[in-house]
């Protein structure tokens, strides 16, 4: 950087000119440089070498757009970024760019305009950091999870097969229903094993990586606490970091909430429904009717559970919807819920709606776990009017066992 814009920098920013030196001649963990209106580079920092991979002697001179994908300079991407600049004040982005090799890395950069004291533009100075660690455990934690629910998929249409076939050796017997009710619970105590065990490795695993990756960013922020660009990045370093956590902890927490054992289905419920609203950011209302603090048999209550989760997660898979209403009520001996959305709806008279793609195995199961304990599913929907949920199940509640055993 030429003396004219350290001048330039130092009076807008405030910052001596020894800080200056410092933060843009030493830093090399950024991406520090200058270019003039025009696009082309007129300093280039040991930070920018590094990451870019161009000597100074072959960056300056040259615009810009070098350090930009083909596609984004096929788009316009890099003259953009300076309007941006211009007219709001900074530019602020997080893009793939590639370096003098030619390889690819994700970058999170702010570029700012330069002004000298008649107010006019001479040129942008921009500050970038490689990031592509992040987006690769971003990717390795969605990654995790689809591998992991699918892992889940897999074992319970294998159960599900398994018992379609027992059903249908066994329908002559008189007891054949006994028996699929009977594999139908294992298929549940299974998925219900499977998913503790799962949430458990998530916790164990994933949570101590990520609590690892902050200490890091901590102890870095104790390091550079004077510098106090530096310490802005590494708080958004460290906001990125918070979310991944509170990801992991909400598909561990998904897969199995201990809430649900401590105080029941209402209030699991309730809890789930709040978490999924913020999660997929829709807004979510929920109402529960006549239970005074009663507890429901715990096989009534994981499986009125897990069909209104899997209601809910129907709605963020496909529905697109604004508003989603839920309802658990008790009916004289019945108990309902009732999951309704406003979305796009789909053809519920299709009858391939309960079989064969990922809605199709969703509906399924909600229909079986009803049914397992002595109740009904039953579906409204239609094309641009949103879906309807209907589960009713028999009011059977703990004290009714205990009663009728003393």
């Amino acid at each position: 950087m030429n003396d004219e814009l350290y001048t330039r920098v130092e009076k807008q920013t405030g910052w001596s000119r020894e800080l200056l030196y410092q933060l843009v001649d030493n830093v090399r963990d950024y991406a520090i440089f200058v270019c003039d209106t025009e696009g082309r580079i007129v300093s280039w920092n040991v930070g920018a070498e590094k990451i870019f991979g161009y000597k100074p002697e072959e960056a300056i001179g040259q615009k810009t757009a070098i350090t930009f994908t083909e596609e984004d300079r096929a788009n316009g991407v890099p003259e953009h970024e300076m309007r941006t600049a211009r007219e709001e004040g900074c530019a602020e982005d997080e893009r793939w760019h590639v370096r003098k090799d030619g390889g690819y890395f994700f970058a999170s950069g702010v570029k700012t305009p330069l002004y000298d004291d008649e107010g006019t533009l001479t040129g942008y100075a921009k500050i970038a950091r490689d990031v592509t660690e992040r987006i690769r455990f971003q990717d390795q934690l969605r990654e995790a999870k689809d591998i992991l629910e699918m892992k889940v998929g897999e074992r319970t249409r294998e159960l599900s097969e398994s018992n379609e076939s027992l059903r249908l050796e066994v329908v002559t017997r008189k007891e054949s229903e006994q028996v699929r009710v009977a594999l139908l619970r294992k298929i549940v105590q299974t998925q219900e094993d499977e998913r503790k065990r799962i949430a458990r490795e998530i916790h164990d695993h994933i949570g101590q990586q990520i609590t690892a990756v902050q200490l890091h960013l901590h102890a870095i922020s104790e390091e550079n606490g004077e510098d106090a660009r530096l310490s802005e990045k590494l708080g958004k370093l460290q906001a990125i970091v918070d979310r991944m956590d509170a990801e992991a902890d909400f598909l561990a927490w998904e897969l199995r909430p201990s809430v649900l054992d401590n105080l029941g289905l209402a209030a699991a419920l309730r809890d789930y429904i709040n978490e999924w609203s913020k999660h997929f950011k829709t807004p979510a209302h929920f109402q529960q009717i006549g239970f005074d603090g009663q507890r429901l048999l715990p096989e009534t209550e994981i499986n009125l559970y897990r069909i209104g989760q899997e209601a809910l997660n129907n709605i963020a898979k496909h529905a697109g919807a604004g508003n989603v209403y839920v309802l658990l009520e008790r009916r004289g001996d019945s108990i309902v819920l009732i999951v309704e959305d406003d979305g796009v709806g789909f053809d519920a008279s299709k009858e391939s709606v309960l079989t064969g793609d990922d809605r199709g195995m969703g509906l399924l199961g909600m229909k079986e776990r009803a049914e397992l304990v002595g109740g009904s599913l039953e579906i409204e929907s239609s094309r641009g009017n949103g879906t309807t949920v209907y589960a009713r199940v028999p009011a059977r509640f703990e004290e009714d066992i205990h009663s009728t055993a003393s």
